[in-house]
Formats: structure tokens, sequence, C-alpha cells
């Protein structure tokens, strides 16, 4: 969807019985051009013909962090306990909004379920959920809590050197919250979660609510909140570290990796996608283990790289794409991103996945 189809269709959302002319004189734009972008807001399924009827069936639910990123990029090497000078980034991020953003941008229809404040953060993040389609509509807005702030130093090479989150609104997502909501994630065609929401939360939502379960691990430390839900899990994206915790198992090579794997799909979970690195991504399921050497990135930022990854696993699954096919375009959307300054990348759609793995050969 394009930024203007998104401005068209957030217009018709307030006013399903707007004219074409009205579209027109808000947008100042021509009609003839409001004619066009309703045609292809039709023909992709947004709006259900005449009487802009909004399509408001197929969407998936994302629920999780939201906050403001703070990125720090050196001009030089990075040198500990010392000031350096370089540029800072101020930007949304947050592991689910990431995602969230992620799936707007291929043209997923989007409902983001996350907490923020009502302060001049929570209000950048509404913003720019709107501009680009992400329906934040259900999410919480507390007036006693400050939006989540995520600080970043990454060194000279775009990898992060320390980072530090200030995530305690997290918690606010409790099974109350989610219970209220329970009709929004029971109709969605998947439910993405990541792990900065509270242990009590996911286990509820997965135990409780009959859907697809995709989840992000976040980080280690947040990885041991899942260890009881696995059998829930349809697909999931651990780091090496992270794949570790799931399995008890020390990964030191590539056959560590492999028994890993597959003692977390002995665990109940569908899919692995096990991330090393330059050192390629280990994927499985219950039928087989394929392991993919990833060609080298020019790494510009690492920050949202695997969100945009687990995007791709969101996409392979609502089109049924194979374990090899679903790992390939998930590939392609991580390295898009880590190209980017942001957490983020503008350029992400099918079209440049399709063309990043041709450029890939994968």
């Amino acid at each position: 969807m394009t930024n203007r189809e998104k401005e068209i269709l957030e217009l018709i959302k307030e006013n399903p019985f707007i004219t074409q002319d009205e579209l027109a004189k808000q947008l100042n734009i021509a009609r003839s051009s409001v004619a066009v972008h309703i045609a292809n807001l039709i023909k992709k399924g947004y709006i259900l013909g005449r009487g802009y009827i909004i399509n408001k069936l197929d969407y998936v639910t994302v629920i999780g962090g939201a906050n403001i990123d703070i990125n720090g990029f050196p001009n030089k090497k990075l040198k500990l306990k010392d000031s350096n000078p370089g540029k800072l980034k101020i930007s949304p991020g947050g592991v689910g909004r990431n995602i969230a953003e992620n799936l707007s941008r291929l043209n997923i229809n989007t409902k983001l379920l996350t907490a923020i404040g009502n302060d001049i953060y929570g209000k950048k993040i509404i913003e720019h959920s709107k501009n680009i389609g992400i329906d934040i509509s259900d999410s919480l807005i507390l007036s006693d809590f400050s939006t989540s702030t995520y600080l970043a130093i990454l060194d000279e090479k775009g990898d992060m050197a320390v980072g530090l989150s200030d995530m305690e609104i997290c918690e606010k997502i409790d099974i109350n919250y989610i219970k209220s909501k329970k009709n929004i994630i029971e109709k969605s065609k998947a439910v993405i979660l990541d792990t900065n929401l509270p242990q009590k939360t996911i286990e509820y939502i997965t135990k409780n609510i009959n859907n697809t379960f995709i989840v992000d691990t976040v980080s280690t430390a947040k990885t041991v909140k899942i260890l009881n839900i696995l059998n829930y899990v349809h697909s999931i994206k651990p780091n090496i570290y992270e794949a570790e915790i799931l399995s008890g198992i020390k990964i030191e090579n590539k056959k560590d990796a492999e028994k890993a794997v597959r003692n977390i799909i002995n665990k109940g979970v569908k899919r692995v996608f096990l991330t090393m690195g330059k050192d390629g991504i280990l994927c499985a399921d219950k039928n087989k283990t394929i392991y993919i050497k990833t060609p080298k990135i020019k790494v510009i930022n690492a920050t949202g790289a695997g969100d945009a990854f687990t995007a791709g696993i969101v996409l392979g699954y609502l089109n049924n794409y194979s374990l090899e096919k679903t790992a390939k375009i998930s590939i392609a959307a991580s390295a898009i991103t880590l190209e980017s300054e942001g957490a983020n990348s503008e350029q992400l759609s099918k079209e440049n996945i399709e063309n990043k793995l041709k450029e890939m050969k994968l």
C-alpha cells in the first residue's frame, strides 16, 4: 500500500460516506487521482467495492512492546568510558511495534496491542502508526506511565555495543487487558507475541486463545518466559544463546545447533529458525532440518533486523510458503533492514524482498 493509499484509507475509515471530491479537497489532489487510488485499494482488498466498505476480516495481531528508540552512531571507532563524536537518531521502536511496521510495509493488515504513555513519545508512536497503516486503536494509552524508551550505542561496524531499556509500562499489558481484547485476538489470522510481555500474560494468551502463535524471543533474559508454553508455539526465531535456553543444549558447533533445534521441535514448536549471524540460518520442522548460508551483508544498523526476520516468518505462514522459502524471504527482509540506519527500513516491500533474493542468489 502506498502512502497516499494509506491516507485515503484512513479518511474513509473516519468517514465511510466521504465523497471522492471531499477526499481530493482534503488531500489537495485531483479527483481523478482519488478514483485511481480507490480502484487500487479495491483491487488489493482493503475496500470491498462500492460504498467504501472496509475489509476488516483479514488481519494479524501483534502483542508486544512499543517504545522510542534512541540510537547513537559513532563517527569513528567507539571508545568506551569516553565521549564519542557521532550522531543520534530518534525513531519509533520496540520489538512488537517494529514487527507490526514491517508487516504493514508488506501489505498485511496489522493490529498492534501495546501500552504507551499519554506523552510526547506516545503521541509520536500513534501518529507514526497512523501514517504507515498500523491499527493501534485498541492499545492502552496510560497517563500515569511514560512511554518506554530504548537507548542503543552502536559500534563502528553497526553492531550494538550496549543497550538500555526502560519498559516498565509493558507490565500493564496484563491478563485483564487481554481478556477485554480476546475477541479481536481470536479473529486474527495469526498472533505475534514478543517476550516483553509479562510471563503470566504470555501463558494466558497461548493457553486460552485458539490461534497460531509466532513468538519473538527478544533476549536471553526474556526467553525463559516461554519455556512452559513451547507446545503452543507455531514458529520461533531464537539466536544461539536463546536456543541454548530453550533446548538446554550448549551450542559450540553446527552439530550442537542441529541437536538444539531438533530438541525445540520435540518440545512442540512447529517451525524453528535459528539465526547464527554470519554463520547462516538453521531452520527446521518435524520433517527436516535445512541449513542456509547467508551472503555477506553491509551492516549499517543491526537494530531491528531480527524484527524484520520475524515479519518474514509471518508472511511465509500466511502464504503457506515452504520452510525453506520462508527462511529465505526472512533473510532478505532482514538484509534490507540491516542496510538501513533505522530499526525499520522504508525500502521493505514484497517487491524489494524478491529483488534482494535475486541479488543474494538465494
